[in-house]
């Protein structure tokens, strides 16, 4: 094999159980993953990406901070001796907030999607959107992906809120209680955190990314970087954008990089696919977990 770095990203690591609007890995799968991605690669920690190296180097990382990445994924990762990097949100451990991503999860996987979409159709004027977008290219169901996207990019957070937690109420009646299941505690972080993994920020409420790159910063990113610091000792030095950036990545990296540049960040990840040819950007694609054994073929 060429000596080529990757980035690895993974989101729920367990069974789905129910969750038909996820697309989990499932454990067995996730242990079997590392032991191929360690055939040709040294996996390392992500501060050490920048370093020389014999061998090409693969980081592991996580989005958002569910709880079975501590559950599942950190269990396994510390019995094969592996550091990953965790990327996390400040938003639902603050204001007990779910984030309108999770949201969408919730109320997907058990409402259907003709519903959701009639709901949606008789709220707001959106039944003629055609959906170009390739953030959702994984979803084969059309209706599911129009979903997806109406909720996250075409409507206003509070408009798109309003719907799901009507729903989500009648289905997770205890919120506090669905926030302290699905998320990673504090106290969990730090342990994995002394463990050697590397927490970083997701965000604070998984907002997509805008063009004001000054607010964005502002509301999305310093206060999860900054809760990080106070509540838990842990300074934040990588980022990874909800949706990669989505739609917007481009003024994203022109307009937000000097903001992270100019407080302390030494890096993000987008979810752009792709090997890492030069570990002195700032911006490094990944490859989804879902595609990695072709990835790594294309790449001998």
């Amino acid at each position: 094999m060429r000596k080529v770095d990757i980035a690895v990203m993974y989101h729920y690591i367990r069974e789905q159980n129910g969750w038909g609007a996820i697309h989990p890995l499932r454990p067995e799968d996730f242990a079997r993953q590392i032991d191929v991605i360690l055939q040709t690669h040294e996996i390392v920690s992500v501060d050490e990406l920048r370093m020389p190296s014999t061998k090409p180097k693969a980081i592991i990382t996580f989005d958002d901070g569910t709880k079975d990445q501590y559950t599942y994924a950190f269990d396994i990762l510390r019995k094969k001796g592996v550091r990953a990097y965790f990327a996390v949100m400040s938003g639902p451990r603050i204001t007990g907030k779910i984030p309108l991503v999770h949201l969408v999860h919730a109320v997907l996987s058990f409402t259907s999607d003709e519903e959701l979409r009639d709901i949606l159709i008789a709220s707001y004027d959106v039944q003629s959107l055609s959906i170009e977008s390739s953030i959702y290219d994984y979803e084969t169901n059309k209706l599911r992906k129009f979903n997806k996207y109406v909720l996250n990019f075409i409507l206003k957070e509070t408009e798109a809120r309003a719907i799901l937690e009507s729903i989500f109420n009648a289905i997770f009646p205890n919120a506090a209680k669905f926030v302290k299941e699905h998320y990673i505690s504090d106290s969990e972080l730090i342990e994995m955190h002394r463990a050697g993994m590397t927490i970083g920020v997701h965000g604070h409420n998984h907002i997509p990314y805008y063009n004001d790159a000054q607010h964005y910063f502002a509301t999305e990113i310093l206060p999860c970087k900054e809760y990080l610091e106070r509540e838990l000792g842990i300074i934040a030095k990588w980022y990874t954008p909800p949706f990669g950036g989505g739609e917007f990545f481009h003024c994203m990296e022109r307009d937000l990089t000097p903001i992270l540049l100019e407080h302390g960040f030494a890096g993000g990840f987008s979810t752009i696919s792709g090997p890492i040819d030069d570990t002195s950007r700032f911006w490094f694609p990944r490859i989804d977990c879902n595609r990695l054994s072709p990835e790594l073929q294309s790449l001998t």
